[in-house]
Formats: C-alpha cells, sequence, structure tokens
C-alpha cells in the first residue's frame, strides 16, 4: 500500500470513499447476466465456514424475522444472488486496496470474503435508512467496511445517499462506494428500470491467517 493511502486510512472511519471504473462495462453486463440466471432470493445465507476456505456446499437459506426489512415502496425484501467467486472478490479487493486502512481497530486487513451479493432493485423499490451490520467468520475475522459496486446505470432514480455525511451519490456501472458499516444509507427508489449493485464487506483479522493454511 502506497504512504499516501496509509495517509488516508485513519479518515476512512467518518468518510465515503469514491472509486470509479473498479470493474469495466463488459465485467458488470457479465455479472447481471449471470445473476438473472439465478433464482432471486429474499433470504439471507447462513455460511458457516473459515473465510479463507471456498464454499463446498451451496449456502442453507435462513429468513431474518427480527430484522426489520428495509426495503421502501415494496413489501418485500430487496432481491439478491449469491456470487461464489474467489478470483472476483481478490480483483476487487485489490481495485479497492488503496483505498483501504491497513488496520481497524487494532486489528489487520485481511480482504473479502469470496461470497458476494448482487441485489436488484426493481421500479418502485429503494431503501429506508438503514447501516450494515458487522459478519464474523469462524477463524475470528470481523467486517467492518461495506462495498457496493454500481453494476449499472442505464436506469432513473436509484442514487445512494448517506444522510449522516450529507453526500449523495449517482450511479455510474463501475463506481464502488466504501464506507462504514455504521453508516447510515439510502437506496433512491428506482423510477424506471432495473438496479443492480454488488455488496460486499471488507474483513480485519487480529490473528489473519493466510489462504491454504
Amino acid at each position: 500500500m502506497s504512504p499516501a493511502a496509509r495517509q488516508r486510512a485513519p479518515d476512512l472511519a467518518s468518510e465515503l470513499v469514491v472509486i470509479n471504473n473498479v470493474f469495466d462495462p463488459a465485467t458488470c453486463r457479465a455479472l447481471i447476466a449471470e445473476a438473472d440466471t439465478d433464482r432471486w432470493l429474499s433470504t439471507t445465507a447462513e455460511i458457516p465456514k473459515a473465510a479463507n476456505e471456498r464454499q463446498g456446499a451451496p449456502p442453507r437459506r435462513v429468513t431474518e424475522p427480527e430484522r426489520a426489512c428495509h426495503l421502501a415502496g415494496v413489501g418485500d425484501r430487496p432481491r439478491f444472488a449469491v456470487i461464489d467467486d474467489p478470483l472476483l472478490a481478490l480483483r476487487l479487493f485489490y481495485r479497492l486496496a488503496e483505498a483501504l486502512p491497513a488496520t481497524r481497530e487494532g486489528s489487520e486487513l485481511a480482504g473479502l470474503k469470496p461470497l458476494l451479493r448482487c441485489l436488484r432493485f426493481r421500479r418502485g423499490e429503494g431503501t429506508r435508512a438503514h447501516s450494515e451490520p458487522i459478519r464474523e467468520t469462524t477463524d475470528g475475522q470481523r467486517s467492518q467496511l461495506s462495498v457496493v459496486v454500481f453494476l449499472n446505470d442505464n436506469f432513473s432514480g436509484g442514487a445512494v445517499e448517506f444522510p449522516s455525511i450529507g453526500r449523495t451519490i449517482q450511479a455510474r456501472a463501475g463506481r464502488a462506494l466504501v464506507f462504514p458499516h455504521d453508516a447510515l444509507r439510502i437506496d433512491h427508489v428506482v423510477e424506471r428500470a432495473r438496479k443492480f449493485v454488488l455488496v460486499a464487506e471488507v474483513f480485519y483479522a487480529p490473528h489473519w491467517q493466510p489462504y491454504g493454511r
């Protein structure tokens, strides 16, 4: 990581980072096509495994009745497709690396989990203000930062607003947003067509173990 990136790192806990062109248009289209062939889910995935292990079996779907639905405009949860792709996660991590702090809260940067999610918002769908939960793995890694990548921009509405820091980011295919889990986020309602975003978490570990050990 460059010295400039390390200087910026302490400010990331209170700032939104926007990085353009983390994916090229062809990659964005391919991810949408891959997700659109899957059965879109409205539940979450339970993955009881270490972060540095490839998923050996399909995720077990579990509902979250205790967690309030953040979707606005309709009565369902946002639909998502699971994308289990370690190479894609590694590629995304390298594109984001210089904007990520090397350490946070006494833990070392570990990377992204291979399991990513593609969210689909249809016309009339958006989210109310919400923050992201911390996720943990069986080997002690904890997520601290959220990543949202716009996969398309051929829709109306659908900007992402961060009311606690007074910024609204418009969609651009390949544009990534990195922000702390506790930053409030609103996905503006999609007014026309469909919006697709890739969602991931950045993990940190107090005792990081390399892949394969």
